[in-house]
C-alpha cells in the first residue's frame, strides 16, 4: 500500500510542478520553439524532465532503504539532469553531454559494481562470459540506451510512453524475483512518468498546457532503464536473463540502430539529427500522431510480452536470441530504406489501378471472367 501511496503522490507533485514551472519557464527561455525541423507551431515548455525528476526524487524522500540501496543512481541522476537543463537551454555541446553520460556509466560500473558480467547462452555453447570486456560494454549500451530514448524524443507522448513500458515490464521483474526496494523505486517513478505523460500524450482534455521533457527527461530515463536491465540480469540468486533485456528494450535499440546504420551507408555523421526515425517515417506516410503512438507503444509492449513469456516457458537464451534476430532482420530489411520498396509498391499499385482504368473508360465493361487485371484493381 506504501507503494501505491507514493507514486500517487509522484504523480500528483509531478503535474503540480508542470503547471506551476510554465511562467519559469517562460522567463529563463526554457522553450522549444518552433522552426526547423519542428512539427509544432508554438513555443512549449521543457520542464517536463524537472518535474518528473523532482515529483520523484520527492516522493522517495522518506524510503531510507531506497535511496541507500540506489545512492550512486541518485548521483549520476544529478549529473545527467544538470547537463540535460543546460543543454535545455542551449550551453551545451554534443561532446560535452556525450562525456557527462560516459561519466554517468563509469560510476554505475565502477561505484556501484553493476556491469554485465555474462550474456546467458546465447551461442548454445554455454555461458557468455564477458571478462575484461565487461565494463567497456557496458559503457557503450548504457550510452547508446541513454541516446536511443534522447532521439525517440521527437513525437508527443513517445518516448514517456516507450519509457513506461519498459519501466513497467522491469517492476514487474524486481517483483518476480522479489527485490523490494527495486519494486518501489519503479513504481514510483512510474506515478511521476505517468504525471508528465498527462501533459505530453496526445488527448482533448491536455488543452494549452503541453509539455516536452526535454533532454532533462530523456537522458534520466534512458539510464534509469540501462541501470536496470543490468542490475535486474547480472546478479546473484534470482534474476532475468539478459536476452530478456534486448526484447524490453528492442524498439529503441533497432531505431537507434537503424538510424545509425542508415546515416553511416550515406556517409553522414552518426551524431547530427534527422527525420529518418521510426516515427518520423510513419508521420511522412500520412498517419495520425495518435496513430503512431498507439501502433509503436503496442510494438513495445508486444516485444516485452514475446520475450517475457519465453522467458517464464523456459526457452533456452539461444532460442530466444535467434527469434530476437530473426525480427531484427525484418525491422532492418523493412525501415533501413524504406522509400525504395515503399516507392515501389506505391508503382506497383499506380500502375494496376491505371491498367484498370484503360480497362473500365468511358463506354466500356469489364469483360466476365477476366483474370489479367491485378489483385488490386479486382
Amino acid at each position: 500500500m506504501t507503494f501505491l501511496v507514493q507514486s500517487l503522490a509522484a504523480f500528483l507533485l509531478t503535474a503540480l510542478l508542470i503547471v506551476w514551472l510554465r511562467r519559469p519557464a517562460q522567463r529563463f527561455g526554457l522553450l522549444d520553439h518552433a522552426g526547423g525541423r519542428k512539427r509544432h507551431g508554438e513555443s512549449i515548455p521543457l520542464t517536463g524532465g524537472i518535474a518528473l525528476t523532482l515529483g520523484f526524487v520527492g516522493s522517495l524522500l522518506f524510503s531510507a532503504p531506497v535511496l541507500s540501496q540506489y545512492a550512486v543512481l541518485f548521483v549520476a541522476l544529478a549529473l545527467l539532469a544538470g547537463v540535460g537543463l543546460m543543454d535545455d537551454l542551449g550551453e551545451v555541446s554534443p561532446r560535452g553531454k556525450l562525456i557527462v553520460q560516459i561519466l554517468a556509466a563509469l560510476l554505475m560500473t565502477s561505484w556501484a559494481n553493476h556491469f554485465l558480467v555474462d550474456l546467458g547462452d546465447l551461442l548454445a555453447r554455454g555461458t557468455f562470459e564477458l571478462r575484461n570486456w565487461g565494463i567497456p560494454l557496458t559503457v557503450f549500451a548504457t550510452v547508446a540506451v541513454i541516446n536511443g530514448f534522447n532521439m525517440l524524443d521527437g513525437m508527443d507522448g513517445l518516448a514517456g510512453a516507450l519509457a513506461f513500458c519498459t519501466l513497467g515490464y522491469f517492476a514487474l521483474y524486481a517483483d518476480v524475483i522479489g527485490d523490494v526496494n527495486a519494486y518501489k523505486f519503479l513504481v514510483v517513478l512510474l506515478g511521476a512518468l505517468a504525471g508528465f505523460l498527462l501533459f505530453n500524450v496526445p488527448h482533448p482534455w491536455r488543452g494549452r498546457r503541453r509539455t516536452f521533457m526535454g533532454d532533462t527527461g530523456s537522458l534520466i530515463l534512458g539510464f534509469v532503464v540501462a541501470w536496470f536491465s543490468i542490475d535486474l540480469s547480472q546478479r546473484p540468486g534470482p534474476h532475468v536473463p539478459a536476452v530478456v533485456m534486448l526484447w524490453v528494450v528492442g524498439l529503441v535499440l533497432l531505431d537507434l540502430l537503424t538510424v545509425t546504420l542508415r546515416r553511416i551507408i550515406r556517409r553522414r555523421d552518426p551524431a547530427l539529427p534527422d527525420r529518418g526515425h521510426i516515427h518520423h517515417l510513419l508521420l511522412r506516410r500520412g498517419y495520425g500522431t495518435g496513430q503512431v503512438l498507439t501502433w509503436l507503444v503496442a510494438a513495445s509492449l508486444a516485444l516485452g510480452m514475446a520475450g517475457t513469456l519465453l522467458w517464464l516457458a523456459g526457452t533456452p537464451d539461444y532460442a530466444s536470441f535467434g527469434a530476437f534476430l530473426a525480427l531484427s532482420a525484418v525491422y532492418l530489411g523493412t525501415f533501413l530504406f524504406p522509400s525504395r520498396w515503399l516507392l515501389r509498391l506505391l508503382q506497383r499499385r499506380v500502375s494496376g489501378a491505371g491498367r484498370a482504368a484503360l480497362d473500365t473508360g468511358p463506354g466500356q465493361a469489364t469483360t466476365p471472367g477476366r483474370t489479367d487485371a491485378p489483385p488490386d484493381a479486382r
